[in-house]
């Protein structure tokens, strides 16, 4: 009984490291200092290491950071910038996350769902927004009185503490988010996005 049962676990191990490997954020890759600021006080953050809830990124003068999550998305940090993972969890297949960008440069990209996922769920708040994600790529840059929003790719629902939500589709087109306004849509030649996703995107050199 004691042999079948471990032949058993031997055959199930990489399914549960596959499990294992769904179960938190990763710094996936990073430059400069970035630290973390969660339950155990600050900690200098390395690459791979595991986030969880309520944990907050923050990236100094020369940091960057990849955030990856278990549904396959990725947020990207520029230089001095707060980030916090508010919540998450998979649930009867369903990935919902809850994120908040506290300050500066931020790119999101949602990748096709991992298998064994059916559904996104995940909300990317900044202190003028609330942005409901669908298959999404977007650039942003947040301080305190405004968000300035890029949409690179797919949809995002914006919720606006003076207006209905809208779901905004204007792909090449930025606006200003503010506590009390949103500018029309600017359209942005390619020439003026790629300086912007240089400030995110992480030298190999």
């Amino acid at each position: 009984m004691l042999r079948f049962a471990l032949i058993a676990l031997y055959f199930l191990l990489p399914f549960y490291a596959q499990a294992s490997a769904l179960e938190a954020p990763i710094i996936k890759q990073m430059q400069g200092l970035v630290v973390v600021v969660g339950q155990d006080g600050l900690q200098r953050a390395y690459t791979g290491m595991g986030l969880h809830a309520g944990d907050e990124v923050r990236t100094g003068r020369h940091g960057k950071a990849y955030i990856d999550f278990p549904d396959n998305s990725r947020v990207k940090l520029g230089i001095r910038s707060n980030f916090m993972i508010q919540d998450w969890a998979v649930e009867d297949n369903i990935f919902t996350s809850s994120l908040r960008m506290l300050k500066g440069a931020f790119r999101y990209t949602a990748g096709a769902l991992k298998s064994g996922l059916t559904l996104r769920r995940t909300t990317f708040k900044t202190n003028t927004a609330v942005l409901g994600v669908r298959g999404t790529d977007f650039w942003g840059r947040v301080d305190s009185k405004k968000t300035f929003f890029l949409l690179i790719e797919g949809s995002v629902e914006i919720s606006h503490p003076f207006e209905q939500p809208i779901v905004y589709d204007k792909a090449g087109y930025a606006i200003d988010i503010q506590a009390n306004s949103i500018s029309n849509p600017q359209a942005m030649m390619q020439e003026e996005i790629t300086p912007l996703a240089a400030e995110t995107d992480i030298s190999n050199r």
